[in-house]
């Protein structure tokens, strides 16, 4: 269709413009989860990938608060800090420096004023009306076909020009939807609509989900005389039944399970974008090719295997601090408190942490063996090889012991170390744990109290 000419934010089409996107938060747990973080980052990507070219990009953090009863203003402040201190997004535009950078709210809830004179607009057209049995204000949709017309087209990144027939919608028997609720509290297809044009927005990236109320946005933006923007609609991350994703899907879940922040978001970009073997140790590597074309059409299945075998490829390979930081959040998510505290105070842990290099799981196991052992039972042959071993640690304190020496194999030896030291009989690297004890002057503590365990079992 012929859209009427649009008289409000127009551009000088002779420069390129910025490419600007928003991330639409509802300060709710849903945003956690991982199909919507995969959404976010391929929004994010979008614009920061400009930038990283040369061009200009924006990204901003709007609060999609219109449920006063449901959205708080501390959630949306912990998915800010979340997206930014977890995942490490850079947002431009954020709900603590919003009057700063744009001169107004980015929450909906404090923007109710500005909707008000775009309904009113609405009212004056005739295209909007105050239902009688409701209360609720609604949009005409036989109005705006009358006004404008029944079709109209919109322009999708991945899939081109896509064709709206709002006949079908009439023939479904959908002639209105919804602007306000009967407290004029404004409802999402007006507001995200408004903010969209006040902010600038170029191009609106989310779910293939979101893709049938396109149109409910359209007819708005339309008969408000707003300028087009660009839609996104990425693939869906669907269950082995192709279903989307339930129960222990929120990106907190998988931390407290073990997974790296790092890994789970290099499978949610991978799972969707490219091909899908690439490991993306950050999401500033990614955007250093991000193509927005590269981003698959079709809908894929979350696959645990694959995202448990990219966690230990990873870990293996991040940084240190990164690792030690991925510990430290898999404690914090499991509430061991103390457990943070003992490995942020203690800079011998840390490297030991390091040089072992294990899951998260394993690693808080050994961290809590090596801080407080817990001896089991010990083999009938380790038993046996104690006694020598006590004797040659009293007589030199300094040296680690030998098997050679004490003329005992290798394996019961090694197996007899670790009992002493960890109370386990296998451990990765009992030479590094006696470095440890030694270095924090507590191995001859750990000898008396292996040494009085052992008499207390014999």
């Amino acid at each position: 269709m012929n859209e009427k000419p649009i008289e409000r934010k127009q551009q000088n089409d002779s420069k390129k413009k910025p490419v600007v996107v928003r991330l639409g938060m509802s300060p709710v747990e849903g945003n956690k989860n991982i199909g919507a973080i995969r959404s976010h980052l391929y929004n994010y990507s979008l614009a920061q990938s400009e930038k990283q070219k040369g061009s200009e990009g924006k990204v901003i953090f709007r609060v999609d608060d219109t449920n006063a009863e449901e959205h708080k203003k501390e959630k949306a402040l912990e998915l800010l800090h979340f997206f930014s201190d977890v995942l490490g997004f850079e947002f431009d535009v954020t709900p603590e420096n919003s009057q700063e950078t744009i001169g107004q709210s980015v929450y909906q809830s404090e923007r109710q004023t500005i909707y008000s004179k775009y309904i009113e607009e609405l009212f004056d057209k005739k295209i909007a009306f105050v239902d009688k049995d409701s209360g609720l204000v609604l949009f005409d949709i036989e109005r705006f076909i009358d006004e404008y017309s029944d079709t109209f087209e919109f322009d999708d990144v991945l899939r081109g020009r896509i064709l709206v027939d709002l006949e079908k919608r009439l023939k479904s028997g959908q002639k209105y939807f919804p602007l306000m609720r009967s407290d004029r509290s404004v409802l999402y297809h007006l507001a995200t609509v408004v903010d969209d044009a006040e902010f600038g927005v170029t191009h609106v990236v989310r779910g293939q989900d979101k893709m049938p109320i396109v149109d409910f946005q359209e007819m708005v933006r339309i008969a408000l005389g707003f300028e087009p923007k660009k839609y996104l609609h990425t693939p869906l991350l669907l269950d082995e039944r192709g279903k989307m994703l339930g129960g222990a899907s929120n990106f907190d879940d998988f931390i407290r399970k073990g997974i790296l922040p790092q890994a789970l978001v290099s499978y949610l970009i991978s799972s969707g974008y490219g091909r899908s073997n690439v490991v993306y140790p950050s999401i500033s590597q990614f955007l250093e090719t991000f193509d927005a074309n590269k981003i698959h059409r079709a809908n894929g299945k979350f696959d645990p295997e694959k995202l448990a075998s990219l966690n230990k490829k990873l870990i293996k390979t991040i940084t240190p601090d990164i690792y030690l930081a991925s510990v430290e959040l898999y404690l914090a998510k499991n509430h061991e408190d103390a457990l943070v505290q003992s490995l942020e105070s203690d800079e011998a842990l840390q490297k030991l942490l390091i040089s072992l290099r294990r899951e998260p799981e394993e690693a808080v196991r050994m961290i809590r063996s090596i801080l407080f052992p817990n001896f089991e039972k010990p083999d009938e042959d380790v038993r046996d090889a104690l006694p020598c071993i006590f004797r040659e640690m009293e007589s030199y304190p300094d040296v680690f012991p030998s098997c050679e020496v004490l003329r005992l194999k290798k394996d019961t030896f090694f197996k007899a170390m670790s009992w002493l030291l960890v109370g386990k009989q296998t451990f990765p690297d009992i030479n590094a744990v006696y470095a440890y004890l030694k270095s924090r002057q507590t191995l001859q503590d750990r000898l008396k109290v292996a040494e009085n365990t052992l008499i207390i079992r014999s």
